[in-house]
């Protein structure tokens, strides 16, 4: 039985070589312990055989959701394709080594929003108003003016989501008959099934 995730590496891929703007993010739903629901965009930022990689901070809510109750979707569309994948599975940390070096490669101003979690606010705490953020996203400009000025923060974490199952769906613009097939994980082996669109 083919392996969805390999698939879906495949369509990343070919989104990434279309352009499409679309291509290097997901949404991720979370469902915190008083049973509410959020979703927001993340950048994907690997797939592998059996799972797929996104980064976090653990001062975010989403990281406290995902260890609190467990439930959470992935979901990747490339308009560019016509082509939809929701993830579903086990959420295991990245080992520390991995994300140092994976963090090494992130772009400055980046560095500069994790360092601020660790050192002013976490993310989505309120800030007293949107200059006094950027005045202290300045101010840490200043004092870390390179690149290498930078230590890998703690609270860096990337997340692999070890797939159990997948559903990809894939657009019909001419009579509607989307093609949608779900995948789950048996006993190492990846079943397959075709769903009324």
């Amino acid at each position: 039985m083919s392996n969805p995730l390999e698939i879906l590496k495949d369509n990343w891929l070919q989104a990434k070589s279309l352009k499409d703007a679309s291509a290097n993010f997901c949404s991720l739903a979370t469902v915190s312990s008083a049973g509410e629901v959020s979703v927001r965009t993340l950048v994907l930022r690997e797939v592998t055989d059996d799972s797929v990689v996104i980064f976090i901070n653990n001062t975010s809510p989403k990281w406290q959701q995902l260890h609190d109750s467990k439930s959470f979707e992935l979901l990747v569309f490339w308009p560019q394709l016509m082509q939809q994948y929701r993830v579903r599975g086990e959420a295991g940390e990245v080992p520390v080594d991995l994300m140092r070096e994976q963090w090494a490669r992130k772009p400055y101003d980046a560095k500069i929003i994790d360092l601020y979690y660790s050192e002013c606010q976490p993310q989505s705490s309120v800030v007293v108003s949107r200059e006094r953020l950027v005045s202290d996203i300045n101010a840490l400009k200043q004092q870390y003016p390179r690149d290498s000025d930078i230590a890998f923060p703690e609270i860096a974490k990337g997340i692999a989501i070890k797939a159990n199952y997948v559903e990809v769906w894939h657009n019909s613009a001419t009579d509607r008959l989307h093609e949608r097939n779900l995948y789950r994980l048996s006993n190492g082996e990846w079943q397959q099934r075709t769903l009324v669109p």
